[in-house]
C-alpha cells in the first residue's frame, strides 16, 4: 500500500532584479537580532543589523530596519522619520523569515482555540501515541495540549474494505440498500455514546479520494453542531481545529462543519485537517491542524502590527513573501502556522547551501557541508550534500507536526545564553539574556552571557563594533562591565577561587562549544557519515567566534565564513525559491515481490492511476505559481511517493528518479 505526495519548487535565482529602481528587502527576525539584506535601486547590496526588541526606541524591528535603509539611501533624498508610516512607493519586495510562530509554540502563547473531533475521541490528542522522549525520566509529564475546549461531533465513517472482505456482491448490495432507519441498534450505555448508531457495514458505499470505498454511518447534525460551536464562542474561543477520523479519504463531514462555523461569523481561524495535511494517521494530523489553528492567528496578528508601520501601498503594490519551514517562499496570504515553525533558520540553510557547497572544496565532488548558525538565543545545525534534507513528521515542544520541514537541530546555546556556576559546574543556558536587556556588555543592566565571555577573551573587540548600545543607542560594548561581572561571579562562588577572569570565561566557552558539537555529531556520525569529510559553514552573529575551536574538536579541516556570515539567514532569503506543495493520499500497490526477493519489473499495478494523479497535482501547483506572477518556463516539478512495505505503517518519502529502470522509485526505497 502506498501514499502519494508531490512537491513543486520554482527556482527564482535572480528574482530580485539588479538596478530596477526599487528597494528589495530580505529580513530575518531572530530572537536577539533582526538582520536585513537589501538590493538598492541602483543594484548595489547592503546589509544591516539591529536588536529585535528595543521598546524604548521602536515597536517593530523589521519595520525600523527598513525605515533606516530607506532614510539613508532614498535616491530622491526623501527622509523617512521614525513615528510616521513608511512610504512604500520605492519598495519592490519584502521577504521575511520569522520566529513568531516558534516562540508562540514554545511559550504556549498562541490563540485560544477549540478542537472539533469525532465523537468518542475527545481525549485522543491528550493520550497521544504514548511516546516518552526520555524513557528513564521518572518525572516525565505529557506536554500540555494546544486546545482549551473540545466539541465532539456525532459523525462516523468506516472503510468498506475490511467489512466487505469475503462477502458476496449480493450481500454487499443488500447492505447498501438496507434501510438505516430499520437497522439501528442502541449502543451500550457509556459517557460517549448516547445516540442510536447504524450497524457496521449498513449503508451506501462511496468512493473516497484514495479510491477506497467508505460507508458514511452517521452524518453530522447541523443544529447540534451550531449549538456546540456557539458555546465555544461564548467562552471566548476564536479559533477552531476540525479533525475527523477518516477525513483524509472522505472530507465531506469536515467541510460541512467548517461551512457551519464560517456562517456563524464567530471565529477568526477555522482549520480543516484534510486541507492542512491530507494524510492518514489521525494523531499527527490532529496535532498539525491544531498547530495551524493555534499559530496562524498569531502570524496574522504580527502581520497586522508589521503593516501598521507602512502606508496602504504595502499590501497592494509590494510583493510580501514569507519563508516556510521547508526552505521555500510563499505569499503572505498562504502562510499557515504549521508551516512557520522553522521559518527563521530556514533562510540560513538556503544561504549556506547556495554559497558554500562548491566543487573547489572537494576533489571528486563538492564536500558536504555542515551549517552552523549561532545566533543570540540558540544555535541551529544542519547538513547539505547537494539537496535540502527534509523531514516530514517532527515533534516541536511536544506537538507532532506532519508537514515538510528542513532537518534542522536546535540547541539552546547562543551568544545570549546565560552563564551560571552551580555546585562547581559551569552551566550555559538554556535561559537567555534575549535582546532586551541582553548581556552585560550591552549596557542595559542585563545578564552574564556567552557574548560577555567572548568580549573578555578578546574574541569580540568593542572598537570594531558600532556605538549602538546603552539606553540611548550611542555607546560601545562594555568590556569593563563584562570583566566586573565575571569578577563578581568569582567572589560569589568559592569553587571559582584561584581562577582568573579569563579562565572563568574560557571554561564557559568550552562548555558552550561542547553543547553545540553534540547535535553536529548526531547529524553525521550517528547517521554513518564521516564528520571529517565535511566543511563547516559558520554564520550567525556569534558563529565565527566559535568556528575554529569547534572544527578542531570535530576534526573538520575546512571552515567556510561567508562575507555576509553575520546576516546569512537574511541573505539566504534573498536567494530562496518560491515553493508550492500539492499532495493527496493514495492507496496503491507500486511493486510486487518475486521469488528471488526482488521486484517483478513487469508488474506495476498503479502506473496509470499514479501518473494521472501526479500530473493533476503538477498542473495544480504550476497554475498556483503562475497566478502569483511567475512564468511557466521557470517552474521545476519534483514528484515524490510516500512508500511503505505492505503491512507496515511507517512510510518513507521517495523522490522520482531519473533511472531508466521500470520501477525507479523502488530502487531508492530498498
Amino acid at each position: 500500500a502506498l501514499t502519494t505526495r508531490t512537491l513543486y519548487t520554482l527556482n527564482m535565482a535572480g528574482a530580485t532584479v539588479d538596478g530596477d529602481g526599487k528597494f528589495h528587502f530580505a529580513v530575518d527576525r531572530g530572537g536577539t537580532f533582526t538582520d536585513l539584506h537589501c538590493t538598492l535601486p541602483d543594484g548595489s547590496e547592503i546589509v544591516s543589523k539591529l536588536l529585535s526588541v528595543d521598546p524604548s526606541n521602536y515597536e517593530d524591528a523589521p519595520t525600523e530596519g527598513i525605515r533606516r535603509i530607506l532614510n539613508e539611501y532614498d535616491p530622491n533624498g526623501k527622509k523617512h522619520p521614525r513615528g510616521e508610516a513608511v512610504d512604500t512607493s520605492l519598495i519592490g519586495s519584502i521577504r521575511m523569515g520569522t520566529t513568531v510562530a516558534t516562540n508562540a509554540l514554545l511559550e504556549r502563547e498562541g490563540e485560544r482555540m477549540g478542537l472539533v473531533i469525532t465523537k468518542g475521541f475527545k481525549d485522543l490528542l491528550q493520550i497521544n501515541n504514548q511516546t516518552r522522549s526520555d524513557i528513564f525520566d521518572l518525572t516525565c509529564k505529557a506536554p500540555k495540549v494546544l486546545y482549551e475546549e473540545v466539541v465532539e461531533v456525532d459523525e462516523r465513517v468506516m472503510l468498506a474494505e475490511f467489512f466487505d472482505e469475503g462477502k458476496s456482491q449480493a450481500t454487499i448490495d443488500l447492505l447498501e440498500t438496507q434501510s438505516l432507519e430499520e437497522d439501528v441498534q442502541q449502543n451500550v450505555s457509556s459517557r460517549y455514546y448516547t445516540s442510536k448508531w447504524p450497524k457496521a457495514g449498513v449503508g451506501k458505499r462511496i468512493r473516497g479520494i484514495t479510491g477506497e470505498k467508505v460507508i458514511p454511518l452517521c452524518s453530522p447534525d447541523p443544529d447540534a453542531i451550531r449549538n456546540s460551536l456557539q458555546s465555544l464562542a461564548d467562552k471566548g474561543i476564536k479559533s477552531l481545529a476540525i479533525v475527523f477520523l477518516h477525513s483524509y479519504v472522505y472530507p465531506e463531514h469536515e467541510i460541512l462543519v467548517g461551512d457551519i462555523a464560517k456562517s456563524m461569523n464567530c471565529f477568526t481561524e477555522i482549520s480543516l485537517s484534510h486541507e492542512v495535511m491530507s494524510m492518514v494517521k489521525v494523531v499527527p494530523r490532529g496535532f498539525t491542524v491544531s498547530a495551524s489553528a493555534y499559530l496562524t492567528p498569531k502570524i496574522t496578528e504580527y502581520l497586522a502590527g508589521f503593516t501598521k508601520g507602512f502606508d496602504a501601498g504595502l499590501m497592494n503594490n509590494v510583493r510580501l513573501d514569507f519563508m516556510k519551514s521547508d526552505g521555500g517562499l510563499t505569499p503572505v496570504n498562504d502562510f499557515g502556522g504549521h508551516q512557520a515553525i522553522l521559518s527563521g533558520p530556514a533562510g540560513g540553510v538556503v544561504g549556506y547551501a547556495k554559497t558554500s557547497y562548491r566543487p573547489s572544496l572537494g576533489k571528486d565532488k563538492p564536500l558536504p557541508v555542515i551549517g552552523f548558525d549561532m545566533g543570540g538565543t540558540s544555535t541551529d545545525v544542519s547538513r547539505y550534500d547537494g539537496t535540502l534534507e527534509l523531514v516530514f513528521e517532527t515533534t516541536t515542544a511536544g506537538v507532532s507536526i506532519q508537514a515538510p520541514q528542513l532537518d534542522i537541530h536546535t540547541v539552546a546555546a547562543g551568544g545570549g545564553s546565560r552563564l551560571f556556576l552551580q555546585n562547581g559546574l559551569f552551566v550555559v543556558g538554556p535561559e537567555s539574556a534575549k535582546a532586551h536587556p541582553g548581556p552585560i556588555c550591552y549596557r542595559k543592566n542585563g545578564y552574564l552571557a556567552v557574548t560577555d565571555a567572548n568580549v573578555v577573551l578578546g574574541r569580540v573587540i568593542p572598537d570594531h563594533f558600532p556605538n549602538i548600545f546603552g539606553p540611548n543607542e550611542d555607546e560601545p560594548l562594555d568590556l569593563a562591565g563584562a570583566r566586573e561581572a565575571f569578577q563578581r561571579l568569582k567572589m560569589e562562588n568559592a569553587e571559582a577561587d584561584g581562577r582568573s577572569v579569563e579562565e572563568l570565561a574560557y571554561g564557559f566557552i568550552q562548555v558552550a562549544n561542547e553543547a553545540m558539537c553534540r547535535p553536529i555529531r548526531n547529524l553525521t556520525q550517528m547517521r554513518g557519515f564521516d564528520i571529517t569529510s565535511h566543511a563547516l559553514a559558520c554564520f550567525g552573529g556569534a558563529g565565527p567566534q566559535h568556528a575554529c575551536a569547534m572544527a578542531r574538536a570535530l576534526g573538520i579541516k575546512k571552515v567556510f565564513v561567508h562575507r555576509y556570515g553575520g546576516v546569512l539567514s537574511a541573505y539566504g532569503l534573498s536567494m530562496a525559491d518560491a515553493c508550492v506543495e500539492e499532495q493527496e493520499p493514495a492507496k496503491e500497490v507500486y511493486a510486487v515481490a518475486n521469488s528471488g526477493g526482488g521486484f517483478d519489473e513487469n508488474i506495476d499495478p498503479s502506473a496509470s492511476t499514479r501518473e494521472e494523479r501526479l500530473e493533476y497535482l503538477a498542473k495544480k501547483a504550476r497554475l498556483s505559481l503562475m497566478k502569483q506572477g511567475y512564468s511557466e518556463d521557470s517552474v521545476v516539478i519534483e514528484k515524490y511517493l510516500n512508500m511503505r512495505y505492505q503491512g507496515t505503517d511507517n512510510a518513507i518519502m521517495i523522490k522520482e528518479s531519473s533511472s531508466a529502470s521500470a520501477l525507479p522509485y523502488a530502487e531508492k526505497f530498498v
